[in-house]
């Protein structure tokens, strides 16, 4: 035994034996790199660790060192620095982000490792500091916890060190598995790490545009992958950026997606609606015109319909034509739309192009063409509130027009809207209001009348009640007449119609002393108004007293009022 014994103690007393490193540690480290972020006045925030995870320079890091940031580098192991151009994804929770380096080469990359992994699996931590040989470090998983199927969240046997965050966790096989993070706590006896997997499948989506994760970041944002979700996510952006930076935006999602019109068509919009902006002089104007119709033309190398293409053309030109007529180039006029409108029809007959040839015949006061073209488009599937309501306005400025066929495209305008009727048919009510009044049809009118009243919550104004007073008046309904002129007097007691109506209600009452009351007020805030000088002589006339009467009578006729000069002769002479 002593012999035994004493061969222990000489074995434990050898020097340790060094860890063999596996073969691929040394390749693996030209993977790791030093990241630092800027703010927009280039002043260093943050310096951390991060690696390649593909050849074309995307890479994994920590979130927190990216937030606040404008400007980001990256320092590979050769002391080679690289910008970050685009943000692909990041979890702020988790506190990790997902990047693209613009490298100018292919870069050494760590493959990533198939998930899930289980407890005891060997791990291998592979720091990074420019200048120094940095030996690995070897553990096991001490503990898994699910963050999202498959990809997991782990716990390690070895010890965190400090400038070790964000430095990769490899398998034997040299696929990385994980993000180095240290205990939440600050104990360094043992680590964490991030499943590379989750931060490989984060991705910008669509709804992303106004995400604090990603506003919180100044660097520029990498397009959804999914065209649709890339596009949602360009018209989102339109509303939030200034127009210098929306072209920078626009121009970005062309290069990322060249065989995509929406692209084309969008910037060539921006271009041509933001050329003041856009342009340095006045006269460079003309030159986002032109690069606006060089868009155009390049969409429809792309497009899969013909007919779209020139419909979008015309569709741009006749919006910038009719919001600045001091244009002088030919091919931004409103006939230059209709050309290339024209163009669109003869490839396809669709309604929404009729729709914008109604639009341009009516700018131009060709009302029958304009009414012919927004007909076809009720006659079609695409058939809605606004083209029957272009229509009836059409329709209304072709002399001879029946009032009732306005009627009738107005009820069809208000009928696409569904049953029960929206508050959006308010103003379509009272289009049909005034129709129905000029056609004496007042019962019809006042229903009406009372239906936007419910549509708007009882949120009317002063002209509500003086015009269905009018037609409450003729109609007969005296007492309700009367009690609309007094609802509009409580919302505006300066307006002398207002009083000189109510008056006029008095006399129909034969309460005649209230109406030279309501006609005192009028003339109070118009001296000069002739026909309450006339009412107020029909007042007098009713009480027998000829001489107020006669001299309200006279003063009426002064004041040019027609009706005067047969009262005079009927009561004065």
């Amino acid at each position: 035994m002593r012999r035994i014994s004493l061969f222990i103690i000489c074995c434990l007393s050898l020097p340790a034996v060094a860890q063999k490193a596996p073969k691929w540690i040394e390749k693996s480290k030209k993977a790791v790199i030093t990241i630092n972020t800027f703010d927009r006045n280039d002043r260093k925030l943050h310096t951390t660790n991060g690696f390649f995870i593909s050849d074309g320079g995307e890479a994994l890091s920590g979130y927190s060192a990216f937030k606040g940031a404008d400007k980001a580098t990256v320092t590979d192991p050769d002391g080679s620095t690289y910008p970050v151009v685009a943000i692909i994804g990041a979890d702020d929770l988790y506190d990790v982000i997902r990047f693209k380096v613009a490298v100018n080469k292919k870069v050494t990359f760590l493959p990533l490792a198939s998930e899930p992994l289980s407890i005891n699996t060997p791990a291998y931590l592979l720091p990074f500091a420019p200048g120094k040989d940095t030996p690995f470090k070897e553990g096991t998983i001490s503990e898994v916890s699910k963050l999202k199927d498959p990809y997991g969240y782990y716990q390690l046997t070895i010890p965190f060190e400090d400038g070790q965050d964000n430095t990769p966790l490899l398998l034997a096989s040299g696929q990385v598995f994980g993000l180095m993070q240290q205990d939440a706590s600050g104990k360094k006896e043992q680590s964490y790490a991030v499943s590379t997997g989750y931060v490989k499948s984060l991705n910008v989506t669509s709804t992303d545009a106004f995400n604090s994760v990603y506003t919180n970041i100044g660097i520029r944002k990498a397009w959804p992958a999914d065209i649709e979700q890339a596009s949602v996510s360009l018209f989102l952006l339109a509303a939030s950026q200034d127009a210098k930076t929306y072209l920078e935006t626009l121009t970005d999602f062309i290069a990322t997606f060249p065989n995509a019109e929406d692209g084309y068509l969008t910037r060539a919009s921006h271009y041509a609606t933001n050329r003041k902006t856009l342009a340095a002089t006045p006269s460079e104007e003309a030159n986002y015109l032109n690069l606006a119709l060089s868009d155009i033309q390049t969409a429809a190398r792309y497009s899969k319909s013909k007919g779209d293409v020139h419909y979008n053309q015309a569709k741009l030109i006749y919006n910038i034509a009719i919001n600045d007529t001091t244009i002088t180039d030919n091919n931004w006029t409103v006939q230059a739309a209709m050309a290339a409108l024209t163009k669109a029809i003869e490839a396809e007959d669709l309604p929404v192009y009729r729709q914008l040839e109604g639009d341009i015949y009516f700018y131009l006061g060709e009302f029958p063409s304009a009414y012919a073209s927004y007909m076809k488009v009720n006659e079609s599937n695409l058939a809605s509130s606004d083209s029957y309501y272009f229509t009836a306005k059409a329709l209304e400025n072709i002399p001879g027009t029946q009032i009732s066929n306005i009627i009738t495209l107005l009820d069809s305008a208000i009928s696409k809207m569904g049953s029960p009727t929206p508050p959006r048919a308010a103003p379509y009510i009272l289009e049909r209001i005034d129709r129905k009044i000029q056609l004496s049809f007042y019962d019809e009118a006042l229903a009406d009348f009372d239906l936007y009243y419910t549509l708007v919550n009882g949120q009317v104004n002063e002209n509500f009640y003086f015009f269905r007073e009018q037609a409450k008046f003729q109609k007969g309904d005296i007492e309700g007449a009367l009690e609309d002129i007094k609802q509009a007097i409580l919302q505006n007691d300066q307006s002398p119609d207002y009083y000189a109506e109510e008056a006029a209600i008095y006399v129909r009452l034969q309460q005649y002393n209230e109406a030279l009351e309501s006609i005192r007020k009028a003339l109070e805030l118009a001296p000069d108004f002739g026909a309450c000088y006339r009412l107020k002589g029909i007042c007098y006339t009713r009480l027998n007293n000829k001489t107020e009467a006669c001299e309200a009578f006279y003063q009426a006729e002064k004041l040019n009022d027609p009706l005067a000069k047969r009262l005079i002769r009927e009561h004065c002479n």
